[in-house]
C-alpha cells in the first residue's frame, strides 16, 4: 500500500530542518566569532548566553521535524519509495536530534557557571584561561556538536531531495521516465 504524507507535514518537516540548519550555521559562522569582540570575557559569555537562547528554537524545530517524520506519515511514504534511503534518513534525523539537544544542554551548562550567564569565554567556541573547567569542556563539546549537527541535517536534506526525486519519477509515465 502506498502511503502519502500531506503537504503541511512535508512543509513542517522542511521548515524544521531549515530553521535548525540556518540557526546552527549562524552560530558557527557569525555568533561564535562575534562574541570575541565583546569588551570583556564575562560580557562575551553573557552575550553568548543571550544569543544562544536561539538553541531553544533549534531544539523545537528539530522536534517538529522528527515528529513529522515519525508521526506525520512521512517515514512510511518515503520508505515506500526507497527503504534503504529512508532508513539512513531515520538514523541521520536521530543523530541530528541528539546533537541539537546535547548542544543546547552544553550551552546551559556554560551559562550556569556564572551569574546571568556571564561565564568568561574567549569566543563562542574558545574558552578563556579563566573559564571554569566544566564550562570549557562544555564549550569544546558544543563546538563539535554544532559541526556534527550541520553535517547530519545537510545529509537529511540531501536524502529528502533524493526521495522526492524518486517520488516524482515514480509518478511519471514510462516514456517520461525513459527520457529524464
Amino acid at each position: 500500500m502506498a502511503h502519502q504524507a500531506s503537504t503541511p507535514v512535508r512543509s513542517l518537516h522542511k521548515m524544521g530542518l531549515g530553521i535548525n540548519l540556518g540557526g546552527t550555521i549562524f552560530g558557527l559562522i557569525a555568533l561564535n566569532p562575534s562574541v570575541a569582540a565583546s569588551a570583556t570575557r564575562a560580557s562575551a559569555g553573557a552575550s553568548l548566553t543571550r544569543l544562544g537562547r536561539f538553541q531553544t528554537i533549534g531544539v523545537l524545530a528539530m522536534g517538529v521535524t522528527v515528529a513529522m517524520w515519525r508521526l506525520g506519515g512521512l517515514k512510511e511514504a518515503e520508505s515506500d519509495l526507497d527503504a534503504t534511503l529512508a532508513g539512513i534518513k531515520n538514523l541521520l534525523l536521530g543523530g541530528a536530534l541528539l546533537t541539537t539537544l546535547a548542544s543546547a544542554l552544553s550551552g546551559m551548562r556554560i551559562a550556569r557557571q556564572a551569574p546571568e550567564g556571564a561565564t568568561p569565554v574567549e569566543s563562542g567556541t574558545e574558552p578563556a584561561p579563566e573559564t571554569p573547567e566544566e564550562a570549557a569542556r562544555s564549550q569544546r563539546l558544543s563546538a563539535f556538536l554544532g559541526s556534527a549537527t550541520v553535517a547530519l541535517v545537510a545529509g537529511v536534506l540531501g536524502l529528502s531531495s533524493a526521495l522526492e526525486v524518486r517520488a516524482v519519477q515514480r509518478n511519471k509515465g514510462t516514456l517520461s521516465r525513459l527520457f529524464s
